[in-house]
């Protein structure tokens, strides 16, 4: 029979496909008990491996299903196209109002929790310019040093509770005075160290000073303070930390604090996410888990790889080969742009045109080097990005990313299932400087240009300036795999709460809510559910 199938043609091949998916044709009855039986195994399966029941259904076949609800079926193959067949299929009303309370709940506490008042701002201004005066009185520094707010507190991306994290930056052509030995400025910040205590200033911690960029810790009292807070109390002193020049930080900071501002669904999104990854225990470097900043940048690159759909959901922007446009799509609209614009390879001329003119790309990116700050002799650094100099053009940016077109809870949904289903961690490494032309950035070049580990299954990430340097090194073989099952369990969800009507969810079977019925669940409730704090005895297992 093989010897007769292979001579047959091209007509005969897909009549023969057409039988083998006949189940008539099998030589022992296939029965839905047997699907059953199939997917109760697949349950029990994965409640004993990864301790909940996987639901990987596509957000399109949860925003447009037309499946039964309550039934709880996770079966739905992750590739399988939506279940319509017709043009402008119909919303599931329930699924779209579970997704509609969970982006209302988010933006509220975003503005309850996380917004950082003018406030929080004015004191930060007040305790770092103090900082700088005292500097300005320490002989071991030249005339002119300056010190700037870096990280959380100035990207965008904090919250009111942020440490304060500064530098110092000296006038151009000038060198610390003093000891010529002094050449990481260890010793000129110890004399600092002094005079900050003799100032006022608490619990001076010279500790890191011996790290490869000196820093003193230290706490400030608050230049307003909360009525009726003690002094001894924590929340009556800023924590502070100063760094001798951190210009690739600075750097850092203003281009995450420039997406931050084209779009503030970005710091909605990055909260949730931050608020998600501190409760499930998977945000501590220190025991092989990934930093806040690592998050920051797996969540600008999903936002700089995907553009908005017409059924308002997700895809990626890239060029797949073979891909082109058909006479009759020529006419229609170009494709929509990236959610966020990619500022280290965006056309500088893209935000000067009209609205609606097609999102373009560098084929090169610009050269704006700089010595690395502790390998000066070794290499430079490439810092282009583009930046916002004037108002009319963060205006410009604005009105082509309003920040509204998407719901901001499919936005959470398609991050958590991109990284627990669809980018090839073997094959890519999470970058920045994957764009529309280039596609993503690949394991094997970074193997054959930063020496990387390739052929490995396992999370990297590619610092946006030191490209060299793998954000997510930390993260060892096991903890990936807890990062992933991770984001699989908060897709899982999200999806249960909008697919499965009045069903009981069982998402997790270590979780107090596993009895809770899903049916207009609140989004305040969701997102608890979604940021249930991982128990101690379970964190001390993994």
């Amino acid at each position: 029979n093989n010897n007769n199938n292979n001579n047959n043609n091209k007509d005969n091949s897909d009549t023969m496909c057409a039988a083998v998916v006949d189940s008539s044709k099998f030589p022992y009855p296939i029965t839905e008990q047997h699907f059953r039986a199939c997917a109760k195994s697949r349950r029990a399966m994965q409640i004993e491996t990864l301790g909940f029941v996987l639901n990987d259904k596509p957000l399109q076949n949860v925003v447009f299903s037309t499946t039964e609800r309550g039934g709880g079926q996770h079966p739905t193959h992750k590739n399988q196209p939506p279940p319509h067949n017709n043009k402008n299929p119909k919303m599931d009303r329930e699924a779209v109002e579970t997704f509609n309370r969970l982006s209302q709940s988010m933006c509220q506490l975003y503005q309850d929790v996380y917004m950082t008042s003018d406030q929080i701002h004015r004191e930060r201004e007040m305790v770092r310019a103090r900082t700088e005066s005292i500097v300005s009185q320490c002989e071991a520094f030249p005339p002119g040093t300056r010190v700037v707010v870096f990280g959380s507190a100035a990207n965008g991306f904090g919250s009111p509770s942020s440490d304060l994290d500064m530098c110092l930056q000296l006038p151009p052509n000038t060198k610390l005075l003093g000891d010529e030995d002094d050449k990481n400025g260890s010793i000129a910040m110890a004399k600092l160290a002094e005079l900050l205590e003799q100032t006022g200033m608490k619990n001076v911690d010279t500790d890191r000073l011996t790290a490869r960029i000196p820093v003193v810790m230290f706490n400030c009292p608050r230049p307003m303070p909360n009525p009726g807070v003690d002094d001894d109390d924590d929340n009556a002193v800023l924590e502070c930390d100063l760094s001798m020049q951190n210009p690739l930080a600075c750097l850092n900071t203003s281009l995450l604090k420039t997406y931050s501002h084209i779009n503030p669904t970005t710091s909605v999104l990055a909260a949730i996410i931050k608020r998600w990854a501190k409760a499930r225990d998977i945000n501590n470097p220190s025991r092989h888990t990934l930093s806040s900043y690592g998050y920051i940048l797996m969540l600008i690159h999903f936002l700089t790889y995907h553009r908005s759909t017409s059924r308002g959901l997700t895809e990626t922007v890239e060029k797949r080969p073979g891909d082109h446009r058909s006479p009759q799509q020529q006419q229609q609209p170009p494709p929509k742009p990236p959610l966020l614009p990619n500022l280290q390879w965006m056309d500088p001329q893209w935000p000067r045109q009209p609205r609606g003119a097609p999102y373009r790309e560098l084929q090169s990116r610009p050269r704006n080097m700089i010595p690395h700050p502790s390998e000066e002799s070794t290499f430079a650094v490439n810092t282009y990005f583009y930046r916002l100099v004037d108002q009319p053009t963060m205006m410009n940016l604005h009105q082509k990313f309003p920040g509204n077109e998407l719901s901001v809870a499919i936005l959470l949904a398609s991050f958590f299932r991109y990284y627990a289903y669809e980018f090839d961690y073997k094959k890519h490494v999470v970058s920045l400087h994957s764009t529309t032309t280039h596609g993503l950035v690949e394991r094997e070049n970074k193997a054959e240009i930063d020496c990387w580990k390739v052929h490995f299954q396992g999370l990297a990430i590619e610092d946006p300036f030191e490209t060299f340097y793998d954000v997510a090194h930390v993260v060892k073989g096991g903890n990936f795999h807890q990062l992933r099952n991770e984001f699989a369990l908060a897709y899982t969800k999200i999806v249960d709460a909008a697919s499965q009507g009045g069903a009981t969810t069982t998402a997790s079977s270590s979780s107090s809510w596993h009895t809770t019925p899903l049916k207009h669940i609140s989004g305040k409730d969701l997102i608890d559910w979604i940021c249930e704090p991982v128990e101690k005895e379970e964190a001390e297992t993994d």
